[in-house]
């Protein structure tokens, strides 16, 4: 008897409910919910321990991927222990500073509740970095792009969009997420452009390194090119005719005066009838831990 009742323990008959080990598997979801999230400066407005505020948070909207970006003084062990603390068993990071405490340093991150494989982390000719990783059939490319000159923006856009097209998969379900600092040529209707040319062109004069006019104008290269290859920017797929900003929250915010869009989700051609839904996650909490709002796009898992 009591080895038939180890055995009933053991596969989970007792109470009608399975061991934690049984998780489902990726195959088995009928939605996955993916959300990109530039974190500010290694989470820095989260002065607990393990940054559980921003756990609590991420455990609140039950992810399935989550895209960080800006995750400064991480290390592979703590972003592991940190991905754990809401639910996802996987984590990966791009890089870590050479120098312990570097402040000015912003690799980006990705963490799932399934396997990440086939991670390729790309640094040179970049000036953040772009991680490369499949979770089952999904190709991401993680990335946050140079803020201080377009020029050097479009040479890092082309190398990650080259790396797709001369890569292994070219025509399959990829994934562009992050931080991208350029104007898409879909929100040119969003924009007074006059006073976002005076605004850059004060900037530029303060701040000499700045060099994001192009012949005194703004530039919508970056996302151009990213369409022109076919990407979907998918929340202009569910809103094609709403300007929705992702920057500034409510806390300070120091770049711009005005509302951005500089946080995307792309989808390549294969995946343009699997997005279900899009949006922007602003609440109590993103209003406040940084200065970016987080994109969130549930696919259709097929």
């Amino acid at each position: 008897m009591r080895t038939i009742i180890s055995v009933a323990i053991a596969v989970g008959l007792l109470g009608g409910s399975l061991p934690a080990c049984a998780a489902q598997t990726l195959e088995q979801q009928q939605q996955l919910k993916i959300i990109s999230y530039n974190a500010y400066w290694g989470m820095k407005s989260d002065t607990s321990k393990g940054k559980q505020k921003f756990a609590e948070w991420a455990r609140r909207q039950d992810a399935d991927i989550i895209a960080w970006q800006e995750m400064n003084h991480f290390t592979r062990e703590t972003l592991e222990a940190f991905a754990q603390s809401y639910g996802h068993r996987y984590a990966v990071l791009l890089k870590e500073p050479k120098v312990a405490g570097d402040d000015e340093f912003f690799p980006t991150a990705i963490t799932a509740k399934y396997p990440i494989v086939n991670v390729r982390k790309m640094v040179d000719n970049l000036w953040h970095g772009a991680l490369f990783a499949d979770v089952g059939h999904y190709h991401f490319v993680v990335t946050h792009m140079n803020p201080f000159r377009t020029s050097q923006r479009i040479d890092e856009m082309n190398l990650i969009l080259d790396s797709i097209k001369y890569g292994a998969d070219p025509n399959g379900k990829w994934i562009i997420a992050g931080d991208l600092n350029s104007f898409s040529p879909l929100d040119k209707n969003g924009y007074n452009e006059s006073e976002m040319v005076k605004e850059l062109q004060d900037k530029e004069a303060k701040r000499p390194v700045l060099q994001n006019l192009v012949n005194g104008k703004m530039d919508y290269t970056v996302q151009q090119n990213i369409l022109s290859r076919g990407f979907i920017d998918v929340l202009k797929q569910k809103y094609p005719d709403t300007f929705v900003a992702t920057a500034p929250t409510k806390i300070f915010y120091d770049q711009a005066k005005t509302p951005l869009r500089y946080d995307y989700i792309y989808v390549s051609p294969a995946m343009k009838n699997d997005v279900a839904e899009v949006k922007v996650l602003r609440d109590a909490f993103t209003d406040q831990y940084s200065d970016h709002y987080p994109v969130q796009m549930i696919i259709r898992n097929r």
